[in-house]
C-alpha cells in the first residue's frame, strides 16, 4: 500500500484558521500529478500549532479529496505514550490509512523506553505504524537492535529515518527487510550498494514540483544516473533556497507564487519569508519552470 513519492502537506491558514478549500486544492492538484500519498500534521503541516481537532480535520479533508485513492499517514507521534494512543486512535477514526509516530523529543527516553512507548501505541490502536527517527530534531535515536525488536510487532511496518550517518543507514537498511519498509527523507535519498531500495520517499519540494519529484524518484528507482543528475541539479538551487526559512514558511511561500488561493501565512512562533528568501525562492522557481516543462505545482 506504500510505495513511489509521499508528500508531508502543509497547512493553509485564512484569518488563523485552517483554509480547507485550500488545503483540499492543493491536495487534489498534487494528486493529478502522480504522487503515491500524503501526510498530515507533520512539521511541515505545522503540526505544533494544530489542535487535536484541526488535526482530525485535516485528516478527513484529505481522505476526502483523495477519495481512498492513496494513502493518508496522519503524524500523531509526542513524547507523551497516552498521548500519542489518544492522537493516533484519533487519527484511525478520521479514516487515516496509517500513522506516523516520531520517537519521543525532549525528555530523550532510553531504548527500552522508546520500544515500551511504540509498543504501548502498538497494542492500544488497530492501525497500521510507521516509526520517524529524526535525531535532529528530538536528539534521541532508534538503535537498530531497538528497531529490530519493533519489527516484530505485527502494526509497526514501515520507518523514515532521517539520520545523515551513512553507517546508520546500512545497518537500518540490513534490519528493514521485508519485515520493516524504509521510506526515504527526501527523493535525493541514498542508495546504497548492494541493499534493497527504500519501498518510497517523503519529499517535501514535491509541495512545489510534484511531477519532477515524482521523475527523480522514478529514475532513482529505475537506475538511470544521467537523468537523476539533471532533475538533482535541478531541483538543489530550489533545495538551498527552501532551506533559507524554517519548514515549512519557504514552501508555503513557494506554493502561494503558484496558487493565488495559497496563503503563504504561517502560525506564530513561525514568521513570514523575509525578502531575502523570498527573492532567492521566486529566482529558484523561475530557474525550475525556464528549463523543465510542467516541473512547478500548476495553479
Amino acid at each position: 500500500m506504500l510505495s513511489g513519492t509521499l508528500i508531508p502537506l502543509v497547512t493553509p491558514f485564512l484569518a488563523g484558521m485552517i483554509d480547507e478549500d485550500a488545503f483540499a486544492h492543493h491536495v487534489e492538484t498534487l494528486l493529478a500529478a502522480g504522487v503515491s500519498g500524503f501526510v498530515t500534521g507533520a512539521i511541515a503541516g505545522e503540526g505544533p500549532t494544530l489542535t487535536p481537532r484541526e488535526k482530525e480535520r485535516l485528516i478527513r479533508v484529505a481522505v476526502e479529496a483523495t477519495g481512498r485513492r492513496v494513502p493518508v499517514i496522519a503524524a500523531t507521534g509526542t513524547n507523551a505514550t497516552e498521548a500519542t494512543i489518544l492522537a493516533t486512535r484519533a487519527a484511525r477514526d478520521a479514516g487515516a490509512s496509517a500513522a506516523l509516530l516520531v520517537t519521543p523529543y525532549y525528555n530523550k527516553p532510553s531504548q527500552e523506553g522508546m520500544y515500551r512507548h511504540f509498543k504501548a501505541v502498538a497494542e492500544a490502536v488497530d492501525l497500521p505504524l510507521i516509526l520517524h527517527n529524526a535525531p535532529q530534531r528530538t536528539q534521541v535515536t532508534l538503535a537498530p537492535e531497538t528497531l529490530d525488536r519493533l519489527g516484530q510487532l505485527p502494526s509497526i511496518f514501515a520507518l523514515l529515518d532521517e539520520s545523515d550517518d551513512l553507517c546508520r543507514q546500512r545497518a537500518v537498511a540490513e534490519v528493514c527487510t521485508e519485515r520493516l519498509w524504509r521510506i526515504a527523507p527526501g527523493s535525493l535519498a541514498a542508495f546504497l550498494p548492494g541493499l534493497r531500495p527504500p519501498r518510497a520517499c517523503l519529499s517535501l519540494a514535491a509541495n512545489i514540483a510534484p511531477h519532477l519529484c515524482v521523475r527523480l524518484w522514478e529514475h532513482r528507482l529505475a537506475g538511470r544516473g544521467k537523468d537523476v543528475a539533471a532533475l538533482a541539479a535541478a531541483l538543489d538551487t530550489l533545495q538551498h533556497a527552501l532551506d533559507l526559512e524554517p519548514e515549512p514558511v519557504g514552501v508555503k511561500y513557494a506554493i502561494s507564487l503558484l496558487t493565488p488561493i495559497f496563503s503563504p501565512a504561517p502560525r506564530l512562533p513561525l514568521t513570514a519569508a523575509t525578502p531575502a528568501a523570498a527573492s532567492a525562492i521566486r529566482v529558484a522557481l523561475a530557474a525550475l519552470a525556464g528549463t523543465h516543462e510542467r516541473a512547478l505545482h500548476p495553479v
